[in-house]
């Protein structure tokens, strides 16, 4: 009997604990707390694939058109490196430097890899160094240039030293590289610099300072494109 009667006290308790705090726990309160779940679902849902949308737009955008159908099995033997071209996005490291001779396959290869990934889902942006560092200016019109450079999944950086090297600029470029590097983002960089990998990072450092290098190739690798050309400049006629 005691036990009962203490069983009636809790639920007379809890029942004027929810009045007081206004919790209404009836049917029909619990169905409009379900619709407003479900519309705030709903919400997340339309404004992640609102999101997606602009950031295929933007990739569309900046990827050049030659390069749209670019993929591994486009690629010859020596633009492969042995399968590691298909392979750095699940298993490579951190980061990728391809180098080599203009016109040996290093920036088709690298779209190569990021058009895989952009079709897997993640988010891809990709920018010359040129166009990337005058997006980074705040008269270019793109406030949000910068978040996207250091916080995206993958960040291709195509044709890296043909830029124009500035203070303003090593610093754009030393935040980017930090902020990737320190949050574990990959990160591709083609260029033209350097006789093998290790006259890249030479020619690198020499051009960027050390402290950039480093942190551009910090747990990752240079592959050298030392192939035939794979397109020509002038054709006949």
């Amino acid at each position: 009997m005691t036990q009962h009667i203490a069983d009636v006290d809790l639920r007379g308790l809890s029942a004027k604990a929810k009045e007081f705090l206004g919790i209404d726990d009836s049917p029909e309160a619990e169905r409009v707390r379900q619709m407003i779940a479900d519309a705030d679902r709903a919400e997340l849902e339309a404004m992640r694939a609102r999101q997606a949308a602009n950031r295929n737009r933007a990739y569309a955008r900046q990827r050049p058109t030659r390069y749209a159908q670019a993929g591994y099995d486009t690629l010859t033997e020596d633009q492969t490196h042995n399968g590691k071209i298909a392979r750095w996005w699940d298993s490579g490291p951190r980061s990728l430097v391809l180098a080599g001779a203009a016109r040996t396959g290093k920036t088709t290869a690298a779209y190569a890899i990021t058009n895989d990934v952009h079709a897997r889902g993640a988010w891809t942006v990709v920018r010359t160094a040129a166009d990337l560092s005058a997006a980074l200016k705040p008269d270019s019109g793109e406030p949000l240039a910068y978040q996207h450079a250091v916080e995206c999944d993958l960040l291709l950086i195509d044709d890296l030293g043909r830029e124009r090297v500035t203070d303003w600029w090593l610093e754009q470029l030393q935040r980017i590289v930090d902020a990737r590097c320190s949050n574990n983002r990959r990160l591709i960089a083609t260029t033209n610099h350097g006789v093998n990998a290790t006259g890249t990072y030479d020619d690198l450092a020499e051009r960027y300072g050390y402290p950039v290098v480093e942190r551009l190739i910090d747990d990752g690798t240079v592959l050298f494109f030392d192939g035939p050309a794979m397109r020509n400049v002038v054709r006949e006629w």
